[in-house]
């Protein structure tokens, strides 16, 4: 049989006891930990700030100069090929309530009895008569770039929204 011994009481570590110690051993776990802690709150404040900018109220808050998103392209509009129409009203003198859509938007309105537009391909020439009786007009030129079936057509308008043309650019 054998017999063991065990002694107890005050064992002598390799661990120092003092944090004094530990930073002497190791003196890189301080910055290590300034680092870790460092990295954290600085991805908080990042995914703070960014869910921040999602909020159009707070955006206002936080960004106070918008010209730097830019601009859409309007005016400026270099990429596409452009003509030129010229639409006359038929019916009567120049009435300034019926006016020319393009695409949905107001451009011009019959203050003379024949305007010119510049188009692009795609676009959608309409006019508006929704505030007045009755309206004849028509598409009487277009340059030589566009494509037109209906030049010269005389279109009623009876107090809508009526289509004209769509461009359509060689």
């Amino acid at each position: 049989m054998k017999v063991v011994v065990f002694k107890a009481g005050k064992r002598k570590s390799k661990k120092p006891h003092s944090k004094a110690q530990a930073k002497a051993i190791n003196p890189r776990f301080g910055f290590e930990r300034f680092l870790f802690f460092s990295f954290i709150i600085l991805f908080a404040a990042l995914v703070l700030v960014q869910a921040a900018l999602m909020n159009p109220t707070a955006r206002t808050f936080l960004i106070n100069d918008t010209g730097l998103e830019g601009n859409p392209l309007k005016f400026e509009e270099y990429l596409y090929s452009e003509g030129e129409i010229s639409i006359a009203l038929y019916s009567a003198d120049a009435n300034e309530d019926l006016k020319v859509l393009i695409n949905g938007e107001e451009v011009a309105a019959f203050s003379e009895n024949v305007i010119s537009l510049k188009v692009k391909e795609g676009d959608v020439v309409s006019v508006d008569g929704s505030t007045t009786e009755e309206a004849e007009v028509a598409i009487v030129s277009a340059s030589d770039n566009i494509k037109l079936d209906n030049i010269g057509k005389r279109i009623k308008v009876n107090s809508e929204v009526k289509q004209l043309a769509r461009i359509i650019i060689e």
